[in-house]
């Protein structure tokens, strides 16, 4: 075997070929790696491996066509098929000289993820997993082309049936979109011979072992139908004798047989087993709040999806099919039913007089159901330059594990937001009244001017940023509702006029209350402008989910907090969740200020931005408070830039303060990763090196190889 791979491997750079295939595929992945990675500062390379499979659908059947089908017009075959060495040697060792002229480019893209490390975080498992996916692809498809060579003498006609073959390999998923519709149609059989989509996981960061399988497999078979066709040749036979003709076709038979079997063997594997998530944001894994969630459901629960599983891929929902199958596979307790609208356009009637469209879930136990709408499924950006709308997020566990927790709940805890002292409304913050309302929280609207006192069902109350102060009166009652256990979200602006009386409540736990606006002097500690800041995260209950992820909080146009222990009851515990560094500053005055450095007259930091505080009065009653010295945090644009880090404080409040056992409340699952910086110094050299250096190098050397040999 390995000599026939070291001739196979002289001969492809000989003929230039080798050098060709080579500096071909050196060229376009350096061309899409300087585009989206340098250029386009993606951290990952799943983009390029992806828009480079062209090349292989181009130049695989260039690179196979003479392997064996020359052999058979020049004679040369001859040769090998009577020398004493198996039939399968031969093929191996045909086989692993062109892997090993495709392995070049591909070792060269491995170099691309730690090229890119100095310049950002570079998202390696889903890099390296697409650079995976891409060999497989490449390995399979120069198996195809290493077949047909076998079965043919003309080279022309080896290159073309490949490309075609190849071809109709990446045009197999629309064409059985075309045949069926609703994925019931016998043609779906023909799935079978769809290599692209088996890339799908790959490159959106799923390692996916039924793939795996499948490529291995096609190509074993494309081998071991190569080794078949020179058997055939070495032991010609009479057409009139039957025992090797018939041998060798059930032999066949038999190997599609055992290929088909292993690959829905395979495919019975439960998801959470076969698919291992290597995304950095986890996109396609439930979470271990989700895990824990479902593993303490004792209600059956049914999951009907408006649209057949195939109707779903169409529309670009494969996150959601992949959540689908997890939650059915962790939890004996939840069936999933995809509904055909096409056979059934009623059915959404039962439960719903809104108008939903495909995609939709409606989730039932019992008598309760929540519907969740396609679009409440995914995120979406506005590119204002263009006004495309782009997927930016998946919420599709968040809602799911919401809906779920809501159909098997009992009672719905109540939420109070008052109003009526000029206060925000939670709806001025989308992002933070969806994660108000994936908790399945009874939101209603309070004003304290009409009410003796805050309703005993209340399970916490929201007070955003009053613009004028509270009167007297409704301070007490709010003060009474916490020293009774109650439970309050608290953020506080700077105002002209300051909130005296409600500050009261607050430093009645000995948090005194700053009207002012923080100005930051460490570089390190804001965001361009030093009004907005990002403190340091301490560890506390609403916090520590950040620190876990090492997701940092935007707070912009913060007032400040300082803490006095000794004005506090000896009941109460105040946790620092956001601090700012020494180097902050205060400016009371802001609108007479005549500067935005540190003056005569402003307050030196360090202050506290959010606070948690628990008051354990008695052993069945515990006030708990959650302060913010801003409610800017919550704006939507800020959440976004720090992947919804300022609204799960809120989230994490709201949890503990209701007291569930199980975070039923998943955020969002950012698509985009981070971003990297690469100076244009840099672009302009690493794609000097791999667009025109590596390449032309390649060439040139396999130009003079080429040139040497033939003047011999």
């Amino acid at each position: 075997m390995f000599a026939v791979y070291k001739k196979e491997l002289r001969q492809y750079f000989y003929s230039v070929t080798g050098a060709l295939f080579i500096a071909a595929n050196l060229f376009v992945i350096g061309l899409y790696f300087m585009a989206n990675n340098l250029m386009g500062m993606d951290a990952s390379t799943a983009n390029v491996m992806n828009n480079v499979l062209f090349v292989l659908l181009i130049m695989t059947p260039i690179l196979t066509m003479r392997i064996l089908a020359e052999e058979q017009k020049q004679r040369t075959d001859q040769l090998l098929l009577t020398v004493p060495v198996p039939a399968w040697k031969i093929v191996l060792g045909k086989y692993f000289s062109v892997l090993t002229i495709f392995m070049v480019p591909v070792l060269v893209s491995c170099l691309f993820p730690i090229i890119l490390t100095p310049f950002g975080k570079v998202a390696y498992g889903e890099s390296y997993l697409a650079i995976c996916g891409y060999f497989l692809f490449g390995a399979a498809c120069i198996a195809v082309g290493l077949f047909v060579s076998s079965i043919t003498e003309s080279q022309v006609i080896a290159a073309v049936l490949s490309f075609v073959i190849l071809f109709m390999t990446f045009l197999m998923n629309g064409i059985v979109s075309m045949l069926t519709q609703n994925g019931t149609n016998p043609a779906v059989v023909l799935k079978a011979f769809d290599f692209l989509t088996r890339l799908d996981n790959f490159m959106a960061g799923i390692l996916d072992v039924k793939e795996v399988v499948y490529f291995l497999t096609v190509i074993a078979l494309m081998l071991f139908l190569t080794y078949q066709s020179i058997m055939k040749r070495r032991y010609s036979v009479s057409r009139n004798t039957l025992s090797l003709s018939v041998y060798s076709n059930s032999v066949i038979v038999i190997a599609i047989a055992i290929a088909v079997v292993v690959n829905l063997f395979v495919g019975q594997i439960p998801s959470v087993y076969a698919e291992h998530d290597m995304t950095k944001g986890g996109v396609f894994t439930l979470t271990e709040d989700s895990k824990k969630f479902m593993a303490s459901l004792d209600d059956e629960v049914t999951i009907y999806v408006l649209g057949t599983e195939k109707m779903l891929e169409n529309y670009n929902y494969k996150e959601v099919v992949n959540t689908l199958k997890q939650y059915s596979e962790i939890s004996k307790n939840v069936k999933v039913v995809y509904k055909d609208p096409t056979l059934d356009p009623t059915f959404a009637q039962q439960y719903t007089t809104e108008n939903v469209t495909i995609g939709s879930l409606i989730v039932v136990s019992g008598d309760r159901s929540k519907v969740v709408n396609a679009s409440d499924l995914y995120e979406t950006d506005i590119d204002y330059t263009t006004y495309q709308q782009t997927r930016s997020a998946y919420d599709g566990e968040g809602q799911i594990t919401s809906a779920i927790s809501f159909v098997t709940s009992d009672n719905m805890p109540k939420l109070y937001v008052i109003s009526g002292h000029n206060e925000a409304s939670l709806s001025d913050f989308q992002r933070l009244e969806k994660a108000v309302n994936k908790q399945n929280l009874d939101v209603e609207e309070l004003k304290l001017i009409a009410s003796d006192s805050i309703p005993s069902d209340a399970s916490a109350i929201m007070i955003l940023s009053p613009e004028s102060d509270y009167s007297a009166d409704d301070t007490k009652k709010v003060l009474d509702y916490l020293k009774d256990g109650g439970k309050a979200i608290i953020s506080l602006n700077y105002t002209t006029e300051g909130t005296p009386n409600l500050d009261s409540v607050l430093a009645y736990y000995g948090i005194n209350h700053e009207n002012g606006i923080v100005f930051e002097n460490d570089q390190s500690h804001m965001v361009q402008n030093p009004i907005y800041l990002l403190p340091d995260v301490k560890s506390s209950t609403i916090t520590n989910s950040l620190m876990a992820d090492n997701i940092p909080a935007l707070v912009p146009q913060a007032s400040g907090f300082s803490i006095s222990s000794d004005a506090a009851p000896s009941t109460a515990e105040v946790e620092e969740a956001l601090v700012t560094s020494s180097g902050a500053y205060l400016k009371k005055n802001v609108s007479q200020s005549e500067t935005a450095g540190k003056a005569e007259g402003d307050i030196d930091g360090p202050f506290d931005i959010a606070l948690y505080v628990t008051d354990t009065i008695s052993d069945n009653k515990i006030a708990k408070v959650a302060a913010f010295s801003t409610d800017y945090l919550f704006a939507d644009q800020m959440d976004m830039q720090v992947a919804g880090a300022n609204v799960e404080m809120v989230t994490n409040a709201l949890n503990d303060m209701i007291e569930q056992k199980v975070n039923s409340t998943i955020p969002a699952k950012s698509f985009e990763s981070s971003a990297i910086v690469v100076s244009g110094s840099s672009v302009m050299l690493l794609a000097f090196i791999f667009v025109v250096a590596l390449p032309l190098i390649v060439l040139v050397g396999g130009i003079v190889v080429w040139y040497r040999r033939r003047k011999r």
